[in-house]
């Protein structure tokens, strides 16, 4: 197996009826779902704008529109059963394939969750969002990535994938994907180190600017990997996602690693937000290489974690590589390429 690192570029061999799509869906939200967005050239405020989550927002920027709402259940460590809501959107005709989308860092929402969903349910796939926080009381972790396990999210994703088989959908068809934290959710579901209990797994994996802080020690690849990084993104750092996707690759997995240019954390967020923001206190973990053995459990400074110990994991990283402070914009055109790069990744690897 072989790794590839590519520069984005245009135009794709689809690129004529794909770019209809991905432009749809952009002016869609552009058009229906506005956020309050701060003042000046430059914004301070955080939580950062490209999801604005305050308790005054309209509705239709937090859930992801143009699907049927739905629920399933998802088997929790603890012995609990959490009810996960999802919005499911159909393709017109029989589906190519099926992707879930995990909801990134600042929660779920339509310009970023729902913009995927349309595009990729437009293109011929079923696409299931899910919304990982909601059960939890959680709406937002930029600002405290200790508020909830990795490890249950990483459960959610693969009970939505025995959801959507439940549906009908083929078990060699799936594929799963997420931005930020999302992203590195869908990093986990694609190694057996991680939910080792879980023998089936999805056949694609597609990270958008993840934090790749997880490296196993022994990588025993389960998916094809397609791993978008933003060329300036100071939040999850460039350099330690490539070194996972080597390490992937070396270990005998596949794995296509594209760099955006000029984009930066947060590349896919709204439309309207096309200038600098800053928000003091997003955590940032660009620095950060947690080791992981082979049974799953995270080693740091000495120091052994739990799959689920998150919270004692992120306390103990704080110490030390874990900062505080990031900025980002939206970059309309490379969230429209990197959306058509998924699209073609998809059909690459399942066509009919």
């Amino acid at each position: 197996m072989t790794t590839t690192t590519k520069v984005s570029a245009r135009p794709h061999s689809t690129f004529g009826a794909a770019v209809a799509l991905v432009v749809t869906a952009l002016v869609s939200v552009a058009a229906h779902s506005q956020p309050a967005l701060p003042s000046g050239d430059r914004y301070t405020a955080g939580p950062s704008p490209t999801l604005s989550n305050n308790a005054t927002q309209n509705a239709r920027d937090r859930t992801p529109q143009g699907g049927l709402s739905v629920a399933f259940a998802s088997p929790q460590p603890e012995g609990e059963t959490l009810s996960i809501p999802a919005m499911l959107f159909k393709p017109t005709g029989a589906a190519k394939g099926a992707v879930v989308v995990v909801n990134s860092t600042p929660g779920w929402s339509d310009f970023r969750e729902g913009h995927y969903a349309r595009a990729l349910s437009s293109a011929g796939y079923a696409v299931l969002a899910i919304d990982t926080y909601g059960p939890r009381q959680v709406t937002n972790a930029e600002h405290d990535n200790s508020k909830l396990s990795t490890h249950a999210q990483a459960l959610d994703a693969f009970a939505a994938r025995k959801y959507l088989i439940s549906l009908g959908y083929a078990p060699d068809r799936m594929a799963v994907m997420g931005t930020g934290r999302g992203g590195t959710i869908a990093l986990l579901a694609a190694d057996r180190t991680f939910v080792r209990n879980e023998k089936d797994r999805f056949v694609l994996s597609m990270p958008i600017s993840a934090g790749c802080i997880f490296h196993p020690r022994k990588p025993s690849p389960a998916s094809r990997i397609f791993m978008a990084i933003a060329e300036k993104d100071r939040i999850s750092g460039v350099e330690p996602c490539r070194s996972l996707a080597e390490k992937y690759v070396a270990a005998g997995g596949n794995a296509t690693v594209k760099l955006y240019p000029g984009a930066q954390s947060g590349f896919d967020g709204h439309p309207l937000v096309t200038r600098l923001y800053h928000d003091p206190l997003m955590e940032t973990f660009a620095d950060c290489t947690v080791l992981v053995e082979p049974d799953g459990r995270s080693t740091y400074v000495g120091k052994t974690f739990a799959e689920s110990d998150t919270k004692g994991l992120i306390e103990e990283m704080r110490k030390s590589c874990m900062k505080r402070g990031g900025s980002g914009w939206t970059n309309v055109t490379q969230k429209a390429n990197v959306t058509l790069d998924l699209i073609e990744f998809l059909d690459v690897n399942f066509r009919l």
